[in-house]
């Protein structure tokens, strides 16, 4: 049998979850799908025979659901899954043992309400999931921004070297300027050019210098509220 597609028909974007539920009983998925379709945000879906399951690509999804498996078949499933480092949700009967397997596997007795738990068990998944892509994104940017640092310091401990090399790169171009008629016309335009580029370049100096000035304005400023704050909560104490 092939496989089901998602329950709306589209692709999985990247902030949402995508739950890959592996049965062979019809109405365990659709028991599972009615319960999830009564909520607000339901995740992306595929439904997956166990005979097809060798032939998915377990990596792309935060989290398997598996249940009405014949034993074999959950155990080359959890096998599996276990490969990919994935979390499992596995509904068991109440009379059903545990399959040994080493990957996180969060076992759900099916009995009277077990969908509510699944979904329960798939939202705390889907959080640390998130909690996890969040702190990789923020360490991805506290490492960018480190390296911006490294940079605006060394710019900024190098402008006046710079700035006095522009300067007289600026005053010899302004000097040769002075008399056109002793320059060749293509000397002249190359000599202009080297002048103008060398003022932009001191402009962006001269912009980096009063960045530097309002930081050091903006530090002043938050240490005097910081220092105002502690006053205030001291005399609150007092």
């Amino acid at each position: 049998m092939a496989m089901a597609t998602d329950n709306k028909e589209r692709g999985r974007t990247l902030k949402q979850p995508f739950a890959l539920i592996i049965s062979d009983d019809p109405q365990f998925s659709q028991a599972l799908l009615a319960r999830w379709q009564q909520e607000r945000s339901a995740p992306e879906f595929t439904l997956v025979h166990g005979d097809l399951s060798g032939e998915i690509d377990a990596q792309s999804c935060d989290v398997a659901i598996l249940g009405g498996l014949r034993a074999e078949a959950a155990n080359f499933v959890l096998r599996a899954l276990e490969m990919a480092g994935k979390p499992v949700i596995l509904v068991c009967e109440e009379s059903q043992e545990e399959p040994a397997s080493q990957c996180s596997v969060r076992v759900v007795r099916k009995r009277q309400g077990w969908e509510n738990i699944v979904l329960l068990v798939a939202a705390e998944i889907f959080r640390g999931e998130e909690l996890l892509a969040r702190s990789e994104r923020s360490e991805e940017a506290n490492k960018e921004l480190t390296s911006e640092a490294k940079l605006g310091r060394y710019m900024l401990a190098e402008r006046h070297a710079l700035n006095n090399a522009l300067t007289s790169v600026l005053g010899n171009a302004e000097l040769l300027l002075l008399d056109p008629q002793k320059l060749p016309p293509e000397a002249y335009s190359q000599i202009e050019t080297i002048r103008n580029m060398s003022v932009r370049m001191h402009e962006i100096l001269q912009r980096f210098s009063s960045l530097e000035k309002e930081l050091k304005i903006m530090d002043q400023q938050a240490q005097k509220d910081i220092a105002g704050k502690r006053a205030v909560a001291a005399g609150g104490l007092s």
